[in-house]
C-alpha cells in the first residue's frame, strides 16, 4: 500500500501545479504498488525505522518526581523511581525522548546506552531554558552516537486565539508568543542541518494551539509531537487531527498518546484510551503520521487502567506493518 500523504507531496512537486484528476492519482499509486513501493519507506534517514509499528513508537522521559511527587498538582498516585530507559523496557518501547529542566549530573546518560534511539529537550517552554541547555544538547550530539533528535517543548504560550501584543510580525504575519523567535528557530535550523552529523528537530504543539498563524515556525523544524493536553479533547480527536493537517498538510507527525488527563488531573477514561489508540492506528496504517509517543515514564510502575492497556495494545500492535 502507498502512504497516501508521502505521495501526493512527491507527485504535487513533480507536477509543478500539484493538481491531478482522482483516475490519475489511482492510476500512478497502482503504478507505484507494481513497481514494489511501500509506504514504509524513510523519508528521513535520521532515524532508519524498520518495517513495523514498534520500531517507530517513543515514550515521552521524564525523571521520576517531576509530575508524580508527592505535592504534584496533578493527583498522579505515588511510586517508586523508575528510570526512563526501564520505563521503556517495561512497556516494550524501543526509543525515548528524555525531557529535563536541567543538565543532569556525571553518568546520567550511561543508561541509554541500550536505547536505541534518544531524543532531548532543547527548551521548556521559554527562552531561558533554550539558552541554557542549546550547549549542552549539542555536545551530547558528540556524546551519545543514538542521540537522533531535540524537542522544542511547549513551545508556543498561548490557547486558543493568540495575543499577538508585543510579538514581532513578518511581512505577511503577526507570529503568536512563542519560547523562540522566528530569527532563533532558524538559526537553531541552519545550525542543525549544518552539523556534520544530522539529527532531527522537532516541537511539540497541543490541539488547542492549532492556529494558522503558528505556520511560519513549522518549515524550521523537522517535525511535530502533537498533543491532546485535556482528556475531553479526545472525543474531538479525528477534527482537530483534520484541522493541524490543514494548517501543516505533510510535517512528519508523531502522535502523542497521553496515559494520564493532566488537564482533567485524574485517570484517563477507559474508553477515551480506546478511541485514542484506535485512532492513531488507523492514522498510522493510513500513513497520516510516523509513529507515537506515549506519556509518560514515570507512570510505568504505578498499575494505572490506561498503562496496562497501553502495555497489551503495544504487545498486540508492535509487529503491524503498513
Amino acid at each position: 500500500m502507498i502512504d497516501r500523504r508521502k505521495f501526493l507531496k512527491k507527485t504535487s512537486i513533480l507536477t509543478g501545479i500539484g493538481v491531478l484528476s482522482v483516475s490519475e492519482i489511482n492510476s500512478l499509486m497502482l503504478s507505484g504498488c507494481s513497481s514494489g513501493e511501500t509506504n514504509v519507506a524513510n523519508e528521513n534517514d535520521i532515524f532508519n525505522y524498520e518495517n513495523n509499528l514498534r520500531d517507530r513508537l517513543w515514550m515521552w522521559g521524564h525523571d521520576t518526581g517531576v509530575f508524580d511527587g508527592p505535592d504534584n498538582v496533578y493527583n498522579i498516585p505515588l511510586s517508586p523511581y523508575i528510570s526512563m530507559a526501564d520505563a521503556i523496557k517495561d512497556m516494550g518501547i524501543p526509543n525515548v525522548c528524555a525531557i529535563r529542566y536541567g543538565i543532569p549530573e556525571i553518568g546520567y546518560i550511561n543508561q541509554f546506552e541500550k536505547v536505541k534511539l534518544v531524543d532531548w529537550t532543547m527548551s521548556m517552554g521559554n527562552n531561558e531554558t533554550y539558552q541554557y541547555l542549546r550547549e549542552y544538547v549539542f555536545k551530547l550530539r558528540d556524546e551519545m552516537p543514538n542521540l537522533t533528535g531535540y524537542y522544542l517543548d511547549d513551545f508556543f504560550s498561548f490557547s486558543g486565539e493568540p495575543n499577538f501584543d508585543n510579538y514581532e510580525e513578518n511581512s505577511i504575519k503577526k507570529i503568536p508568543p512563542a519560547a523562540l523567535s522566528i530569527r532563533e528557530i532558524q538559526s537553531l535550523y541552519e545550525d542543525t542541518i549544518n552539523y556534520k552529523r544530522r539529527i532531527n528537530s522537532s516541537m511539540v504543539l497541543y490541539t488547542h494551539q492549532l492556529h494558522p498563524s503558528i505556520e511560519p515556525f513549522m518549515k524550521y523544524v523537522d517535525s511535530v509531537a502533537l498533543w491532546t493536553w485535556d482528556g475531553a479533547d479526545i472525543q474531538r480527536v479525528e477534527q482537530n487531527f483534520n484541522k493541524y493537517r490543514s494548517i501543516s498538510p505533510n510535517k512528519q507527525t508523531l502522535l502523542g498518546i497521553y496515559m494520564w488527563d493532566f488537564g482533567g488531573k485524574k485517570e484517563i477514561d477507559q474508553g477515551f484510551m480506546v478511541k485514542q489508540l484506535d485512532f492513531a492506528h488507523k492514522l498510522y496504517m493510513d500513513g497520516e503520521i510516523d509513529g507515537m509517543i506515549f506519556h509518560c515514564t514515570p507512570l510505568v510502575n504505578k498499575n494505572l487502567e490506561a498503562v496496562n492497556y497501553s502495555r497489551k495494545w503495544i504487545a498486540e500492535h508492535g509487529d503491524d506493518v503498513r
